[in-house]
């Protein structure tokens, strides 16, 4: 759209006027000097700090029930249960093995034919299995399990997956 000439003045008298009178029109609608003398009435508010009016603590609102002892700074420390070094963590995996191991697994780090719980770390769920030997295992995992047994505490997406083994 072509503007005329004329059009455009009246676009920068505009502009103009607006960019002078607007700033003009905030200083001028300030407070008077009159509304400055104005007093504020202040609120106060008293909290009941659980005195009484002589000073002495209330009764306690909770009367039934054992009587709590005082902290005398010692805490109960729990301590590891004594194992005698049978448990590690370590990585598992899965392999499929003969229909005569259905409850088999395979590791190096437990007795061969020690009962073994495999504890997933990530979600709580645990199995037991059958320390068997299966042959050369590859030596990335720690544990490798039947593919029924690890999908007894895991899906076989989540391979590998890290455990605790305890025998």
């Amino acid at each position: 759209m072509d503007f005329t000439r004329f059009d455009k003045n009246r676009m920068t008298v505009a502009i103009i006027a607006t960019a002078v009178l607007i700033p003009l029109l905030f200083m001028m609608g300030g407070r008077s000097s009159s509304s400055a003398a104005e007093t504020i009435k202040a609120t106060t508010t008293t909290y009941d700090l659980g005195l009484s009016g002589d000073g002495t603590a209330d009764a306690p609102a909770n009367l039934e029930g054992p009587v709590s002892q005082d902290p005398n700074g010692s805490g109960q420390i729990a301590y590891p249960a004594d194992n005698d070094g049978q448990i590690a963590r370590v990585s598992a995996s899965f392999k499929r093995f003969p229909n005569s191991a259905k409850t088999g697994c395979a590791t190096t780090v437990a007795p061969l034919g020690a009962t073994v719980t495999v504890l997933n770390l990530n979600n709580g769920h645990k199995v037991k299995c059958l320390n068997i030997n299966i042959g050369p295992t590859s030596g990335t995992f720690g544990i490798i399990m039947n593919t029924a047994v690890f999908e007894s505490i895991a899906e076989l997406l989540d391979a590998p997956l890290a455990v605790e083994l305890t025998w």
